[in-house]
């Protein structure tokens, strides 16, 4: 049972590292740093590969070793496409549906994700950015909808590009936490559509 334990504990992290766009594409993934990382053994992390394998997430190189998968333009604009229509139907769904509990949850994850920016911590607010888009979705109380959304593996993009793009002007990473925080302002106001403008806002400008 604790292998098992351990090996979902290994598995988590590395998927969350990659939907959260903290791992370059392309990248070897090192079975002992990750070990060292998360505190588990070898055998875990390879456990954990052989689930993100059969997901997609990672990709076996041809001499061997693990990578983060190469998206294609056609695939990435294809996911995105998959991603602003599930979290938009997500949205509507909460503004009807979502608890104050939801709503505090999101407002927390947000708070957390300036504070990252603010200090400059990219990683940080990658991590709290893939926490507030599955809390996002999850506040709509569509169990079949949340577990589409989960299971679809969609990386974040916006990270990707803050970090690439940005990453040397604090000021856009700041902006997009704050964005983040108007959208749980409007979801207590119940207006749907400003929150599917910075929705989709976030994927055109990728």
């Amino acid at each position: 049972m604790k292998g098992h334990i351990q090996a979902d504990k290994a598995y988590d992290y590395i998927r969350n590292q990659l939907l959260s766009g903290n791992l370059e594409p392309g990248l070897r993934l090192g079975e002992q740093h990750l070990s060292e990382a998360v505190d588990v053994n070898r055998g875990d992390v390879r456990q954990a590969f052989s689930r993100l394998l059969a997901e997609g997430l990672v990709v076996r190189g041809e001499k061997g070793g693990v990578f983060v998968r190469e998206y294609s333009e056609e695939n990435l604009k294809e996911t995105y496409e998959v991603r602003q229509i599930l979290e938009t139907a997500a949205a509507e769904l909460a503004i009807r549906h979502a608890e104050e509990e939801d709503l505090q949850e999101l407002e927390e994850t947000a708070e957390h994700m300036l504070l990252m920016a603010e200090n400059g911590y990219s990683l940080g607010v990658g991590e709290a950015d893939l926490r507030f888009h599955n809390l996002l979705v999850k506040a709509g109380h569509n169990k079949k909808l949340y577990n589409i959304y989960v299971r679809a593996n969609i990386p974040l993009s916006s990270s990707r590009h803050i970090r690439k793009e940005q990453v040397k002007r604090q000021k856009g990473l700041i902006e997009s936490s704050r964005d983040h925080i108007s959208i749980v302002e409007y979801l207590r106001h119940k207006e749907i559509k400003p929150i599917i403008e910075l929705l989709t806002g976030d994927r055109q400008d990728d």
